[in-house]
Order: structure tokens, then C-alpha cells, then sequence
């Protein structure tokens, strides 16, 4: 295989182009993520209606429900739950959906083809081996236990023939795309996500469920955010971490810190749920200038979150000396929200089998959480 002339030899998750630094082989294939999405909706795969299950009731779950049923080839089949009765509150109101006990009856369940795992992170990795084991394509929400945690899943996946995508919604809207190919060789990267939630019932004080606490939750994004927009192309050399950890229950409410690689570029993020407010900005310089988003995350027009049909989607770019009054906002409508985006890109993947997206997807996965690897660590863990 060769890239710009360049002998490319692939060993595990790592590319080595001969006389320069091994990089990451999803690094390389990300840029042709979105093409190939779109060549499977033209060449129909996205028609194919694919039947969901969906593990776990919680909010989230209850939004990726929802995001299920807006998806023009997808349809949500059957939820499970470890308690009947959670199944069935959560499937009353949705027409046609079954409510199951336990992951192993959504497995056997006539119809399934894929399920959607919204279970506390202990528990995501079994879920996620059996159902592949099953024959099942998995779409998995972070946190994860770590990178050997999703290698693990990731490669189960590729030897089943199987679909492995973490549920990251930003990467799947057009903004994304545009960005990344926006900016000549980017070199730093800043970004903030703040969400304010202090408390300590939520499952995200529990130490034994949610070990990483916000760097697992909201730290993930930004790593993401380094994986698709700075695509560093080096190895980490320096990593610092200051985490803020609940006085009552220890969880890790906060964190700040740098993150640099050894062909130069940079990342700063600061990311918890002590803020007073929703925070989610972006900033990324590049060698032909620099772009800011204020909604990284969770885009304000049609986000899980946020619904204003009157607040574009986009980003601020400015060059040279320009100031305030001379940046430009670019608009980067979308089709459909990024949420539903991904149930629809997931099911077009799974009917398609096209070997090199799903690489790409499943790459993106165990970098990113790589790099929180990295800034767990420098926390003292």
C-alpha cells in the first residue's frame, strides 16, 4: 500500500511509511471516512432497514432511541433491561418495540441485527463480546474501561465480520469533515467542554461504575476533537494532567491538562462538570489559519441536547492580522442531526461490509481512547 508515493507497511493498529514515524493507520484513513459514507448511501446501502436493540434505559439510551426512529433505514426492534419492568416503562409509547430482560434474550431476539450498548462502562465490554459473538454489529457509548478494553472489541469485531463503532455523534455531521480538510497542516488545538452536573446520585460519582470519572466522560471529546481535527501524525512525548476529584466520593470531577506529540503538535483541554454553564468551544490553528466552534460537542441547532432551528451550525475562521469584526462564520448546514446521522451511518456500514470504513471507525476509537489513556495517567492513576 502506498500514500503520496510513500511505502506503507500496516502491523496491528500501526502504519510505518518507510523512513519516517510510525502513525496511526486510522490517522490515515480518517480523511476518507466521509467519503465513503456517502458512496454506500448512493450505492444504496443505506436503504437497507436495519433492526436495532438497545441495552439499557437510561437518558441516553432514551435519546438514542429516539435518534433510532428519526433514521431513514433503521428501526428500534427490542430493549433490554436487568429489571422487565425498566424495559417495558421504556418501551411503552414506542409502537412495535419489544421489552426484554436481560442482554442474552436482545441477543436471541428475531430481528435484532445490531444493538446499541448504554450500560455503565463495567459492564459495556461482556455486553459488547457476546454480541458480537452473536453475529450482532455493536455501537458502544464511552466511557470505556481503557484501550486494551476496546482493542479487545474492536479486533472481535473485525474477526466476526462484524461492525464496531463508538457512539461519538459530532464525528458523523458534515462540520467535522469540512474542518478537518480546512486548515493546512493544524498544530494546535484547544478546547473546553464543560457540563454542569454535581450530583453525587448520579452514576458518575461511582467509582466501581464510572472509574474515570470526567476525564472517561467529557475528557473523551476532547481527545476525540485531537483525533479528527489536529490527526497528529507522531507518537506522545509529554503529557500533563491536573484532575479535581470529589471530596465525598473521589470521582474525578474536573480535569486540565496538555498533551503533545513528537511531530509537534499540540492539545490543550480542560473539561468536568463544575461549571455553572454549558461549555464547549473549540479553537484549532493551523499553517493557514484558525477556526473556532462554541458548540464542538453537541451542535446548538439539532443536537441531543439543544434544539434552535434558528442558531447555525458552523465555525469561525480568521487569517492573518484579521480581527474580531473580521472573522467569518461559515455555515455547515446539515441534513439531519448528527445523532441520527450516526444510526443511519452505523446501519449503511453494517449492510455494506466495506472492510476500510469500518477500519477507519474502529481506528478512531482506540486512539482516542488511547489518548485519554495517556491523560488518565498523568493524573496519578
Amino acid at each position: 500500500m502506498s500514500v503520496s508515493g510513500c511505502e506503507i507497511v500496516e502491523t496491528g493498529h500501526l502504519m510505518r511509511i518507510s523512513g519516517g514515524p510510525a502513525v496511526s493507520a486510522g490517522i490515515l484513513r480518517l480523511q476518507a471516512r466521509s467519503q465513503a459514507i456517502k458512496r454506500l448511501f448512493k450505492e444504496g446501502f443505506g436503504m437497507t432497514m436495519f433492526g436495532f436493540g438497545v441495552v439499557g434505559t437510561g437518558m441516553i439510551a432514551d435519546a438514542m432511541a429516539t435518534a433510532i426512529g428519526r433514521a431513514k433505514n433503521a428501526r428500534l426492534v427490542a430493549v433490554s433491561s436487568r429489571k422487565l419492568e425498566a424495559a417495558e416503562k421504556f418501551a411503552a409509547g414506542r409502537e412495535g418495540v419489544a421489552a426484554v430482560q436481560g442482554f442474552e434474550s436482545l441477543l436471541d431476539f428475531e430481528g435484532v441485527d445490531g444493538v446499541y450498548i448504554a450500560t455503565p462502562t463495567a459492564a459495556k465490554e461482556e455486553i459488547a463480546l457476546a454480541a458480537i459473538a452473536a453475529g450482532k454489529h455493536v455501537l458502544v457509548d464511552k466511557p470505556f474501561l481503557d484501550r486494551a478494553s476496546v482493542v479487545r472489541m474492536t479486533e472481535a469485531a473485525a474477526a466476526r465480520g462484524v461492525v464496531f463503532m463508538d457512539a461519538t455523534h459530532f464525528v458523523h455531521h458534515p462540520r467535522t469533515g469540512i474542518v478537518a480538510a480546512r486548515l493546512g497542516g493544524p498544530r494546535s488545538l484547544y478546547t473546553s467542554f464543560y457540563f454542569p452536573q454535581m450530583d453525587r446520585s448520579n452514576i458518575r460519582f461511582d467509582l466501581e461504575l464510572e472509574p474515570m470519572g470526567a476525564i472517561g466522560d467529557m475528557a473523551w471529546y476532547s481527545m476525540r476533537a485531537v483525533v479528527e481535527y489536529l490527526r497528529p501524525k507522531g507518537k506522545v512525548t509529554k503529557v500533563q494532567t491536573v484532575a479535581e476529584r470529589d471530596h465525598v466520593t473521589g470521582a474525578v470531577i474536573r480535569a486540565s491538562g496538555v498533551i503533545g506529540f513528537e511531530s509537534g503538535e499540540v492539545s490543550t483541554f480542560d473539561a468536568g462538570f463544575t461549571g455553572a454553564t454549558m461549555v464547549q468551544d473549540l479553537q484549532l490553528l493551523g499553517t493557514d489559519g484558525a477556526i473556532g466552534m462554541d458548540d464542538f460537542v453537541g451542535d446548538w441547532t439539532d443536537s441531543v441536547a439543544f434544539q434552535n432551528p434558528d442558531i447555525k451550525t458552523g465555525y469561525w475562521y480568521k487569517t492573518g492580522l484579521a480581527t474580531r469584526k473580521d472573522a467569518v462564520f461559515v455555515e455547515t448546514p446539515a441534513d439531519t442531526a448528527a445523532q441520527v446521522a450516526m444510526m443511519e451511518n452505523f446501519a449503511a456500514l453494517a449492510a455494506s461490509g466495506d472492510l476500510a470504513a469500518r477500519t477507519a471507525f474502529a481506528e478512531a476509537s482506540v486512539k482516542t481512547q488511547e489518548l485519554v489513556d495517556a491523560i488518565w495517567e498523568a493524573a496519578g492513576n
